[in-house]
């Protein structure tokens, strides 16, 4: 069993003073976790400010085999933004590395982030809302004594270093950033804007112009990594906090990737939020991480040549967006050779997983998603996987396809055995063969979580639904289907301003109850849409029992959908 040590590093940087932090202890038999920001760390001082703090990682070359960033917020009144226990508004900051170099240093992003709407907002109590961020590729900086940035001062922040001892998939040799730092005028460069571009200036380019790097001799992989948001409200379509954009890769003269950087907001697992929480943008939503997009360029490339890199956007439809901006990086990682032929390993599991972070589709006892990389040099035609409830009998399902170095499937498992469950049953999931033989690195074969059980209703009970107005009944539904997905209960074409009951009669089972809203606006007065405090009225969702007692009420600001799932009697 792998063991846990955990080392405090009491360094925080605020204001001006820096607080000398404690040494750091080598433990190669054991997971290393390295805190160096704790709740009990003071909040910084300043509009926006973020920590500033020392971190020493480890300075000796030595194998992890992952290497995560755990990141949780908590609101507390100590926090030094406002009267909130929780930022009021949503505010980006980065997580940034500064690396000395001779007579200088370099900023490295490793990860971004946008808080929540947080007036009135709960990040899961006392033990606060956490987010991962898989850091392995940064490995060559984390060593010796670096520079950290991360979090502000709207929420407490409990930040960890996660080291995992193992062999990678291939070790990672270098990190570099593509471009230089940049900033725009009225956010002259600091720890925060380092590298923000008015839209304008990109779509010219006039900055992020193309540019060439000698790759490494000794690699035999590479990849860029895009950490890209939108912000501001210029133009008719308010960029580019609000507008979907193409943005590109040309490597040696060729378009080599594209991609958009938009996120789909309406399933936020934090809700409800103050705010326009629910609507899509340009690679964030209020309380997530923004999106981190990774392109292997070494079929397009050869070690030890001249290479010629060129990121552009698509271009300015409307003069009056120019103003818009981004805050984005760019980074270049060189790898040695796959260190396994024959390796499949489980990325993550979606459901059944209690993390905060996917609740929005658990409690769930319909089959297992799970999500499954080629790590390994050879293609995987074919993986035995078991999976159940510890102490079960375990489910069997033999996948077959074709998955080429490096490319991830999501895998839906056929619903195993749920006898016995309760909260406090692990759940595990195997890949036991890959193409008919043991996997080369079994260390990451197998992945556990804790099975969350749905709430138990009668066997009658009724669904009470008032609908709001302004047009916006027509664009819900509201069923119920049963484990095999065979919907029973159905309503639509609602109207405004209508009562509707649905009376529910049930055997034992497993449900899902489904109310879903195609403008992902949920049901709720819509306060953002008019120059007065509301328009239009909220609408109501509640469980009431055979006496007409209310079981359940539902909030009315959900965004895309309240998904419900419950249980009659008994799982056989």
């Amino acid at each position: 069993m792998i063991k846990h040590r955990i080392l405090f590093s009491s360094c925080t940087f605020y204001l001006i003073t820096i607080v000398p932090c404690l040494a750091f202890k080598k433990t190669y038999s054991d997971t290393l976790i390295i805190n160096p920001i704790t709740f009990q760390t003071p909040s910084p001082k300043g509009w926006n400010a973020q920590y500033h703090t020392k971190v020493n990682f480890p300075v000796e070359r030595f194998s992890w085999r992952k290497i995560w960033m755990e990141q949780t917020l908590k609101c507390d009144s100590m926090t030094n933004a406002d009267e909130f226990d929780c930022g009021s508004w949503d505010y980006i900051w980065d997580t940034m590395i500064i690396i000395p170099k001779e007579d200088t240093t370099e900023i490295f992003k490793i990860g971004s982030f946008v808080t929540p709407y947080g007036k009135g907002t709960d990040l899961g109590g006392e033990k606060g809302w956490k987010w991962m961020y898989d850091i392995t590729d940064y490995y060559p900086l984390l060593s010796g004594e670096v520079g950290l940035i991360s979090g502000n001062n709207q929420e407490l922040l409990d930040l960890k270093f996660i080291f995992i001892p193992g062999v990678p998939s291939r070790e990672v040799l270098d990190v570099k950033n593509i471009f230089p730092p940049g900033s725009i005028e009225d956010y002259p460069m600091n720890d925060r804007y380092s590298s923000m571009y008015r839209y304008g200036a990109l779509s010219a380019d006039s900055v992020l112009k193309n540019t060439e790097i000698f790759l490494r001799s000794d690699a035999q992989g590479f990849s860029i990594k895009a950490i890209i948001s939108g912000h501001g409200h210029a133009g008719p379509d308010y960029c580019c906090e609000w507008a979907d954009k193409m943005h590109y890769y040309w490597i040696n003269g060729q378009k080599a990737f594209q991609w958009r950087i938009w996120k789909d907001c309406g399933n936020n697992p934090i809700y409800p939020q103050g705010g326009t929480w629910p609507y899509n943008r340009a690679g964030w939503c209020p309380g997530s991480k923004v999106d981190q997009h990774t392109f292997e360029i070494t079929d397009f490339v050869e070690p030890g040549s001249l290479i010629s890199i060129d990121y552009r956007i698509q271009p300015v439809i409307d003069n009056r967006e120019s103003l818009g901006f981004y805050l984005m990086s760019h980074q270049l990682f060189s790898y040695g050779p796959p260190n396994f032929k024959n390796n499949a390993e489980i990325e993550y599991v979606y459901n059944p997983n209690s993390s905060d972070n996917t609740s929005r589709i658990n409690p769930s006892l319909m089959g297992p998603k799970i999500l499954v990389k080629n790590s390994g040099l050879r293609i995987i035609r074919n993986m035995k996987i078991i999976y159940g409830i510890m102490g079960n009998n375990l489910s069997t399902y033999r996948w077959s396809g074709v998955l080429d170095f490096l490319e991830s499937e999501k895998i839906t498992l056929p619903i195993p055995s749920w006898s016995g469950i309760s909260d406090s049953k692990k759940f595990m999931i195997k890949i036991q063969s890959v193409n008919g033989r043991k996997d080369d690195n079994v260390s990451d074969n197998e992945y556990f979580t804790i099975v969350k059980i749905p709430q138990v209703l009668p066997n009658y009970f009724t669904v009470m639904l008032e609908t709001n107005n302004l047009g916006r009944a027509s664009e819900n539904t509201l069923i119920i289907k049963n484990i095999d997905e065979k919907v029973l209960f159905k309503l639509d074409s609602l109207e405004d301003s209508k009562i509707y009951t649905l009376p529910v009669s049930l055997n034992d089972g497993y449900y899902e109850m489904l109310f879903s809203d195609n403008n992902e606006n949920g049901i709720d007065r819509l306060w953002w849409k008019s120059n007065k405090d509301s328009i239009g009225t909220s609408g109501t969702i509640e469980i009431l029992d055979k006496n007409n007692e209310k079981v359940i009420e539902f909030p009315s600001d959900f965004g895309q959908e309240i998904r419900f799932p419950f249980i009659i009697g008994t799982i056989p």
